[in-house]
């Protein structure tokens, strides 16, 4: 069942090319679904999505699987991590993060921080536009409105499972937006 990193590495790059960014969506298909059982047993079904992204983040933070004799353990081991550190004090939280209009009025503000900023609310905002328009009413719904799958999926007459599905298609937009331009 678990795939040694060397099967994923064996793939032929083109020079510029980022390994970690390319496996993103094998890694997503091979090991979303367990991790999303994981989390839906270990933290809920509110919560479950946001944890999966988290660990493809740091998977693709780390910059692929390279060096992993066993990359399903490995990211299990990441997965064990996340939940570790979700109730830590000072660990960061989509839900207790600065609304938008917070940050645009900071104070201490740099211009090196407005400028980040601005940079990733224009690929959120263009990975918006790319999404089709149920997708991105659910990201919207989840991420702004902090509303609970069950909710979106109740108010937009669709299953739970699809709204995971627009919110996890629309975040993966949004990282290889974000990808693209650094």
């Amino acid at each position: 069942m678990f795939e040694r990193a060397g099967d994923l590495a064996a793939t032929p790059q083109t020079p510029g090319s980022d390994p970690a960014r390319e496996a993103f969506p094998g890694w997503m298909a091979q090991y979303g679904p367990a991790l999303r059982a994981y989390f839906r047993k270990k933290a809920g079904a509110a919560e479950a999505e946001d944890l999966v992204q988290e660990v493809f983040l740091a998977m693709q933070a780390r910059g692929g699987t390279e060096g992993i004799e066993h990359v399903g353990r490995y990211i299990f081991r990441v997965a064990a991590n996340v939940m570790a550190g979700r109730n830590r004090p000072g660990t960061w939280r989509w839900s207790e993060h600065a609304t938008l209009d917070e940050l645009i009025l900071a104070d201490e503000c740099s211009p090196e921080r407005a400028l980040i900023a601005k940079e990733t609310l224009e690929d959120l905002l263009a990975a918006l536009k790319a999404s089709p328009p149920r997708a991105a009413q659910a990201f919207i719904l989840h991420r702004f409105e902090q509303l609970p799958y069950d909710e979106i999926a109740r108010r937009m007459g669709v299953s739970v499972k699809a709204v995971e599905m627009h919110v996890r298609r629309t975040m993966e937009r949004v990282m290889l937006l974000m990808e693209a331009r650094t």
